[in-house]
């Protein structure tokens, strides 16, 4: 009764009001203030374990006085968020929340709440309410396909990450290292060999030992994703599938040769003690010490934030495994869910022009830095530059940060771009990534939403999959499985649903070309 109840209000809500309050509250001129007459909101989302209370952030607090829309803030804390979330999910018409912003709504909500009325659809709204939105999407035709689900409605809208940089690992290397050796920056994987034999008997911090580590990641995913492209493997749909040449058939490469081919030659560094065999392991925080700590001659990782790039440099991906190379990206409509308008919102134009302005340049600069002239201030090309203290905080520039705006943590509806990316893209950050360009430059499709059933499916095969061969991979890494057991490998995931896999993604990607 609650799911058919919704639904029809959902139905109904939106022709009612578009001659109703909502559009009567709007302002058409200009863009601040967004209503007529005083109007609040209900706001539920997650406040990060960083983030300075919502009520009293600068970010939110500046941004009801300009708007002249009130915040009923309804936040939940990081810790037992799921648990809050599935409560607000479960508290029926009438008790949901206006807005769900930063809410990290994963694709089975989206599509379970959207279409059981609770998430109302946004597309017809968008045109009008959401010209910001809109324009990128238009800019980024991508966004449609990552956002839109399989009944053609947009429940929710994604974060927009519009700067390369932002979405892809880099390839640090230690420069100081090869000049003490005299060596030159590698091209190729043979080269890299000689590198990373020479960082291997290196001592760097002058103990006595040998203790560096020639090359590394976070851990064994990031491994594989990162060195993949190298082999001319592609991650299409956020998957290990390869696009054809034509565009139009997917294939997976966790049974081809180039990925047997990636393991052995893994396998063949790992052995030789060059690649730090705490990938297999480690939690993040040991890997971040490690890039502080200067400890590795070779790692990849999206930004330089987290150590002193003083002695890096981001370099091109290595050669002569393939000629084809290509680089993985994340999407540009990166976290999925941040903000959705629920069937019980009465201004739901109010609530998405709200949202929109965070979308444009200025209201980018007013979520990513602050009150202007307190956090931040313009340089003499009139772009954002933070205040004094804040990217140079002993406590880290994300925790400075998210006492006065919401985004640091992520999962935030916000709109990067090349003006107001420094907190997380340095220019060392930005000159590494010109290394990669070159590789980027082929069709990548983002993870799509799926309906229930079909995600539902997708995951049962998708987790088989994943454990079997992470686990296997690691197995032929360490040399627990010899490349002798290579067809059995190969066998046992035919046996687990791989083709089925496929098909499922080669039903959208025809979908796209119909």
């Amino acid at each position: 009764m609650k799911k058919l109840l919704c639904l029809v209000l959902a139905l109904l809500m939106l022709p009612v009001m578009a001659i109703g309050e909502s559009t009567a509250v709007l302002n058409t001129e200009g863009e601040m203030p967004i209503v007529t007459e005083p109007v609040t909101l209900s706001i539920f989302g997650k406040q990060g374990a960083i983030h300075a209370d919502w009520q009293t952030m600068d970010f939110f607090t500046e941004y009801q006085k300009m708007t002249g829309v009130t915040l009923d803030f309804q936040q939940a804390p990081s810790q037992g968020y799921d648990e809050a979330k599935a409560l607000m999910f479960a508290s029926g018409v009438g008790a949901y929340p206006d807005m769900l912003v930063a809410a990290g709504l994963n694709g089975s909500e989206i599509i379970r709440y959207g279409e059981e009325g609770v998430l109302i659809p946004l597309e017809e709204l968008m045109e009008t309410y959401a010209p910001n939105y809109t324009a990128l999407m238009e800019k980024y035709p991508d966004i449609e396909g990552r956002i839109t689900a399989p009944d053609g409605h947009i429940y929710a809208l994604a974060a927009v990450i519009a700067v390369p940089a932002a979405r892809t690992a880099k390839i640090w290397c230690n420069t100081a290292w090869l000049e003490a050796n005299g060596l030159e920056v590698p091209t190729t994987f043979e080269e890299l060999e000689e590198v990373l034999r020479a960082f291997k008997t290196y001592d760097a911090n002058g103990n006595g030992e040998a203790d560096e580590i020639p090359i590394a990641a976070a851990d064994l995913p990031s491994w594989l994703t990162t060195t993949a492209g190298m082999f001319g493997l592609q991650y299409q749909f956020g998957q290990e599938m390869n696009l054809s040449d034509d565009g139009k058939t997917l294939t997976t490469w966790l049974t081809s040769d180039e990925f047997r081919q990636l393991l052995e030659w893994t396998a063949k560094i790992y052995a030789e003690g060059l690649l730090d065999p705490d990938i297999f392991t480690q939690e993040y925080s040991e890997f971040n010490a490690k890039m502080s700590g200067q400890m590795m001659g070779i790692f990849f990782n999206q930004a330089d934030d987290a150590f002193d790039s003083t002695d890096y440099i981001g370099i091109a991906p290595f050669a002569g495994m393939s000629e084809d190379i290509y680089v993985q990206s994340g999407p540009v409509a990166r976290d999925m869910g941040t903000f959705a308008i629920t069937c019980d919102c009465e201004y739901p134009e109010v609530a998405l022009r709200w949202i929109d302005y965070l979308f444009s340049d200025e209201g980018s600069y007013l979520e990513r830095y602050g009150i202007e002239g307190k956090t931040w201030t313009r340089d003499e090309d009139g772009y954002p530059v933070y205040a004094d203290g804040i990217l140079d905080n002993p406590n880290g520039s994300g925790p400075t940060i998210a006492q006065f705006t919401f985004w640091p943590g992520g999962g935030a509806p916000q709109y990067l771009n090349e003006n107001n990316c420094i907190a997380v893209t340095s220019d060392t950050t930005q000159a590494a990534q010109e290394a990669l360009n070159p590789y980027m430059d082929y069709t990548l499709y983002a993870e799509p939403l799926f309906d229930a059933d079909t995600n539902s499916r997708l995951q049962i095969l998708g987790n088989d999959i994943d454990t079997y061969v992470r686990s296997s991979a690691a197995k032929f890494i360490r040399g627990e499985m010899s490349f002798d057991e290579w067809d059995t490998y190969c066998q046992t995931l035919e046996g687990m649903g791989l083709q089925e896999w496929v098909g499922i993604y080669q039903e959208r990607l025809d979908s796209y070309q119909q």
